[in-house]
């Protein structure tokens, strides 16, 4: 039996996006630390550090070194009831649960509050950090 003509295209451009993605979204893929804590540095630490700052004014230096302030900043965080977010136990410690926590906070803030400039939060939830802090599987 053949396949109506838009049948087959769909079937076509479906398992070649589906090739395409196994390709290009295995390649050069940047992989999060299952946690980030104090005494650690880099680009995920400045994610956090932005996150913070964008959801919650926390006032901490963009500097890519999670330091004392930041884990406070983190902790400060993780049990405040926020939406439908849960609340976490005061760790200081960003893990899977605190780094999805993060990422739908600013996306919650862009998307529905749209407070002050939007920009950066716009910025952050289309750069690469969603994909260098810890979260949960999706």
């Amino acid at each position: 039996m053949r396949k109506p003509w838009a049948l087959r295209a769909a079937t076509l451009t479906a398992g070649a996006g589906a090739a395409l993605a196994l390709t290009v979204g295995s390649a050069g893929a940047a992989t999060a630390p299952t946690t980030v804590k104090l005494g650690d540095t880099g680009p995920a630490v400045t994610c956090i550090q932005q996150a913070l700052n964008y959801s919650f004014n926390s006032g901490l230096a963009v500097s890519g070194s999670y330091d004392q302030a930041t884990a406070d900043a983190v902790a400060k965080f993780q049990p405040l009831r926020y939406d439908d977010l849960n609340q976490l136990p005061a760790t200081g410690i960003v893990d899977a649960a605190t780094g999805n926590k993060l990422y739908w906070t600013v996306w919650y803030d862009f998307m529905l509050l749209n407070r002050g400039d939007n920009t950066a939060r716009r910025d952050w939830l289309v750069s690469s950090c969603p994909t260098l802090i810890p979260r949960l599987p999706r």
